[in-house]
């Protein structure tokens, strides 16, 4: 009778032990694939902030962005962009531009991808420069709406 009471308590214990490694097993699996969408996430902004520096400096937005179409301002891993070995080297992004749908000069619509291990994450930002002074060389950029595609 001790015999079949030690084994059932042997076998309980070894239930709970499996369940409690396989839910940390999934725990970690959810904690690493939130930690990966989260970078892309981060990736995608900084791709756009980077356009925004870019676009910042350009006196003519017209110059930059085709009557027809958008033009891509950054490209390649973040790795590469940003200048760091710190950075995944998986992780890639594109930001693009395109003109005012309602064609107005002073704004435009910054998309950009981001894609590495859990997938791939998209933003949409809608800019606009401030009306140009004699003062200042650069003009500045406030966002209208920011969203995830």
């Amino acid at each position: 009778m001790a015999l079949i009471t030690a084994v059932t308590a042997m076998l309980m214990m070894l239930a709970i032990g499996g369940s409690a490694v396989l839910n940390t097993m999934t725990e970690t699996t959810i904690a690493a694939s939130h930690r990966d969408s989260i970078q892309a996430l981060y990736a995608a902004e900084a791709a756009i902030d980077l356009a925004i520096s870019r676009l910042r400096t350009t006196a003519d937005w017209s110059t930059v962005v085709p009557a027809q179409g958008g033009a891509t301002l950054v490209q390649g891993t973040m790795a590469d962009l940003l200048q760091v070995a710190t950075s995944d080297p998986r992780m890639s992004v594109m930001a693009s531009v395109f003109r005012d749908p309602n064609g107005n000069p002073d704004v435009l619509i910054v998309q950009a991808v981001a894609s590495g291990p859990a997938g791939v994450r998209r933003l949409q930002v809608i800019i606009r420069r401030a009306p140009a002074t004699e003062s200042a060389t650069t003009r500045s950029i406030e966002t209208l709406s920011w969203r995830e595609r």
